[in-house]
């Protein structure tokens, strides 16, 4: 079973990766699957990947439309978000914007995160032999020690506590402190006309508690 789903989940990554250039885009891996990218190896098996990519939101009925010759059930959401689906498997792309930072539209034009465009690794990382664009793990780690961030009903499972421990150590052994990385995120919501309203900075004191 774990052999067979590594397998689907590294075909998924490597059409992901094909479709994206294609389209002369890059979808970077971001969640779950991200800490099997920094290992060079799938850690566990999985049944949904998620991306942001970039320029998605004029690229978005494209990609819905790729996904489907390629025999897959595909949505293009008017939240700027395309989802795929085969059996075994799901597959969520997020709308990414590049400037002097980086915005995700996690919640489509309604809620932002802004953080360093250097989060975004430039060069794919080798897994388990597939090429795949991959966030920096300071992102990572972001995410899961404030997951609910995101989501205010997001409470995080064993498996992303121990992802969230190797992620520190990750960091730690490149000289990054963990703590310093909170300053650099915003959250943005209730943003119908991408406006910023309701800032919230990443500063621990202002995020949602664990």
């Amino acid at each position: 079973m774990m052999q067979e789903q590594t397998g689907l989940c590294l075909a998924t990554m490597a059409l992901v990766e094909a479709l994206s250039a294609r389209l002369g885009t890059l979808s970077y891996l971001w969640g779950g699957c991200a800490l099997d990218a920094y290992e060079g190896r799938i850690l566990r098996a999985h049944r949904d990947i998620d991306y942001m990519t970039v320029g998605l939101a004029g690229l978005g009925p494209q990609f819905a439309a790729l996904f489907r010759e390629a025999g897959w059930e595909a949505t293009w959401t008017p939240n700027a978000m395309v989802t795929a689906r085969t059996e075994g498997i799901h597959i969520a792309l997020g709308a990414l914007d590049l400037g002097d930072e980086a915005t995700w539209w996690d919640n489509g034009d309604l809620g932002y995160v802004r953080f360093p465009a250097a989060w975004l690794r430039p060069q794919p990382v080798d897994l388990d032999g597939v090429p795949v664009h991959v966030v920096e793990p300071e992102f990572e780690y972001m995410i899961k020690s404030r997951p609910r961030l995101l989501n205010p009903d997001w409470n995080l499972k064993e498996q992303h506590i121990a992802a969230r421990e190797r992620l520190r150590e990750i960091l730690q052994a490149r000289g990054v402190d963990p703590e310093s990385l909170y300053p650099r995120v915003s959250h943005y919501t209730g943003c119908g006309a991408r406006c910023p309203l309701h800032r919230r900075t990443a500063s621990p004191a202002s995020w949602p508690a664990r």
